[in-house]
């Protein structure tokens, strides 16, 4: 049994999430299922983070086993024809057997595009977020840099669960965030940039839509102290839709 590692972009408009959901499209799905017609065996993968509905990748990790000998041009190349064209590998390589490309993962990187101009733009309309209303950049800034540092996001994250000898446990929302820069870009976009070692559900778009309230001059920056404290979903007033939001990149 050998271990190997692919690396992967998507497009995720077309998938209902990466994970896979019987009878539904979602990336692991379908690239699962690649794995199995070219490998003709089960074929188990594990990935560096699962990414919601409408969310996309440019660089996602997932790690899978097999028996079968592997080319990995030959393997990169079946999988690139079948899954295309929302889904392309770009590498595949042979790991060692400890590895695993969510546990083995040390930080995360995402960026949230918006596009901040009165017009829609046909052509971006699909990853990035329209907000029509002019943004303060300096007041996302600072409504930002208060979530650094490790602090329960119990406001900003979907409750999950775990299921042990058939009890549910919450699973917990405390989370290091490395970093949270917010920055101008050409043609009226603003971008967000995190990194953690790791997210918990609906996080990303959740600071979003929190310092875009902020942009807007609806709430100050001084308010979110408090929206942490206060480990309430319902403190955060939005939440980003998600085709604005990407995988931006993994470590190891």
């Amino acid at each position: 049994m050998a271990r190997y590692r692919l690396r992967l972009s998507y497009d995720g408009g077309p998938f209902r999430g990466f994970a896979i959901n019987e009878g539904v499209p979602t990336v692991g799905g379908a690239l699962r299922f690649a794995l199995e017609q070219v490998l003709q065996h089960d074929v188990p993968i594990v990935c560096a983070g699962r990414t919601d509905a409408g969310v996309h990748a440019l660089d996602q990790v997932v790690s899978f086993d097999t028996e079968k000998p592997v080319d990995p041009e030959a393997l990169r190349t079946s999988l690139n024809s079948m899954c295309k064209p929302h889904i392309v590998v770009s590498d595949v390589e042979a790991v060692a057997d400890d590895f695993d490309a969510r546990f083995s993962c040390t930080g995360r990187s995402y960026r949230y595009r918006i596009l901040n101009q009165r017009l829609r733009d046909p052509f971006r309309m699909d990853h990035t977020w329209r907000v029509s209303l002019p943004l303060e950049v300096d007041l996302m800034q600072r409504a930002g840099q208060h979530l650094l540092g490790t602090h329960d996001f119990s406001s900003f994250c979907r409750r999950q669960f775990d299921v042990f000898d058939d009890v549910r446990v919450e699973k917990p929302r405390t989370r290091t965030l490395r970093s949270v820069e917010w920055s101008h870009h050409p043609d009226n976009e603003i971008h967000l940039n995190v990194s953690a070692s790791s997210f918990c559900q609906q996080m990303v778009r959740s600071i979003t839509g929190l310092c875009v309230e902020v942009g807007l001059g609806l709430l100050s920056p001084e308010v979110v102290p408090g929206i942490l404290e206060a480990k309430d979903r319902n403190a955060v007033p939005r939440v980003a839709p998600p085709h604005g939001l990407f995988l931006l990149a993994v470590s190891y």
